[in-house]
């Protein structure tokens, strides 16, 4: 009876933990999809500076102003931290083994492409590649926070098409529609005798026998759709909205466990043992479950104080309170069905260029972003909370037809509090203490006018 518990929770711990990965898609990891003078303004005023192709994703309907072709190519680089202070306990109360290091701390690219044509003074059509959602963090498998998250690499990729409609010289409108790529690879470790330990009460030391548990899931493209309005009520002054859909996203692909032998024969007797147990094939097996990413709304606001000087704001809404609970599927079966409890977030910000001659262009802003992230949903995977961002750059224009930018954002991030314990399934791990973070951000654009 003693051996027939053991597979049991060690079945129970693997299921359950398929389930963490997928949860942390849904952290506050949402990117601007901004050319580097965007990011210098701390990503205030949208698309409405002057000729700025990243309207074509943005808000299309900015795309009725341009005069000519333009092209533009972004490189940006986003560098987050986060490192965390506190303890790790296992299900005896003993710390975790292991060592402390930060997940993050290197540069990670992003792309982003925009081009711009006018049909005629009334029609202009475009097009872009942007990179809404992205994450990468890595933790040595050893890590005293394994339990709660190891590897998480997601990256959603949108292609889109627009079109704009300019229904005066002060009012035109935008829509546009978009296929999107999401991929993600998700690791964590398992502990099984912990599990056991913590159900069943079955003497057997914790941190002794980890399972390495990995899960790859991706949907090649879903689709949605995106519109705005801009209206100039004087020379001087330009406001827009634009609104992007929910995109709904059936993420597939298959999960892998990594450990000894012995342990793989527990994971095939399980569901003999318990037919309660869902069939979970020790030598990998499907796995899917839905992320669907949230729909927004941007409001935008210029003014341009003479023919040097201009000042913008954005206030942005993402409706992140639609993610309310995940389900796990596998082979059919329902493995697991977890809640979770998001909140709509804001992004406050106001920035500006100022005109140093005509080559050369000062970019500067700062901003507020809110998380939507809680004390529930916060692990070692998306440590958020809100930031204060400050941004910088230049740009340089070559000559009539070429110009670059290059802009610099530091984003001051609240300490983010982890108070988290593990399922008994899962171990019984605790984890108490708050991630310092801060992040860095720097892009590279240039811009081909035709």
């Amino acid at each position: 009876m003693t051996r027939r518990r053991q597979h049991a929770a060690l079945a129970i711990a693997v299921v359950s933990a398929l389930a963490l990965p997928v949860v942390a898609q849904a952290g506050a990891f949402q990117l601007p999809t901004d050319n580097a003078a965007g990011w210098a303004h701390a990503n205030a005023g949208g698309s409405l500076f002057p000729d700025d192709p990243t309207a074509a994703y943005n808000n299309p309907a900015a795309m009725s102003f341009f005069s000519a072709p333009v092209f533009q190519g972004t490189l940006t680089e986003i560098r987050p931290q986060g490192q965390f202070t506190g303890q790790t306990l296992d299900v005896d109360g003993n710390p975790t083994t292991g060592g402390n290091p930060n997940g993050f701390g290197k540069f990670v690219p992003f792309p982003n492409a925009g081009w711009v044509v006018p049909v005629n003074d009334w029609l202009a059509l475009g097009g872009a590649l942007a990179v809404p959602y992205g994450l990468e963090s890595k933790y040595n498998p050893q890590w005293r926070g394994r339990y709660f998250g190891t590897e998480t690499d997601l990256q959603s990729v949108n292609i889109s098409l627009s079109a704009a409609f300019k229904v005066s010289d002060k009012f035109s409108l935008g829509v546009g529609v978009l296929g999107q790529r999401t991929k993600a690879e998700l690791n964590t470790m398992l502990d099984p005798n912990g599990a056991a330990k913590a159900i069943f009460g079955l003497p057997l030391p914790p941190q002794q026998d980890d399972e390495q548990l990995n899960v790859n899931v991706k949907r090649k493209f879903s689709f949605g759709y995106f519109g705005g309005f801009v209206y100039k009520p004087t020379d001087q002054d330009t406001f827009g909205m634009s609104y992007h859909s929910r995109v709904k996203n059936n993420l597939s692909g298959s999960y892998a466990v990594y450990g000894s032998a012995a342990g793989k024969q527990l994971l095939a007797l399980a569901p003999v043992l318990d037919p309660s147990l869902p069939t979970i094939n020790p030598n990998g097996a499907s796995a899917s479950a839905q992320f669907d990413t949230p729909a927004f709304a941007s409001a935008d606001w210029l003014h341009a104080f003479n023919d040097r000087l201009s000042i913008a704001g954005t206030i942005k809404w993402t409706q992140w309170s639609t993610f309310k609970d995940l389900v796990l599927m596998s082979n059919g079966q329902q493995l697991l069905a977890l809640p979770e409890e998001f909140k709509d977030s804001y992004l406050f910000a106001v920035g500006g260029d100022y005109k140093l001659t005509d080559q050369w262009t000062l970019h500067g802003g700062i901003g507020y972003d809110e998380t939507p992230s809680n004390i529930i949903s916060r692990d070692p995977r998306v440590p958020d909370n809100a930031r204060k961002l400050l941004g910088i750059g230049f740009g340089y224009k070559l000559n009539q037809h070429v110009s670059f930018d290059l802009g610099y954002q530091h984003q001051f991030v609240s300490n983010a509090p982890v108070h988290l314990t593990n399922q008994a399934i899962l171990g019984a791990q605790t984890m108490n203490g708050y991630f310092a973070d801060s992040g860095d951000v720097v892009s590279m654009t240039g811009t081909y006018h035709f």
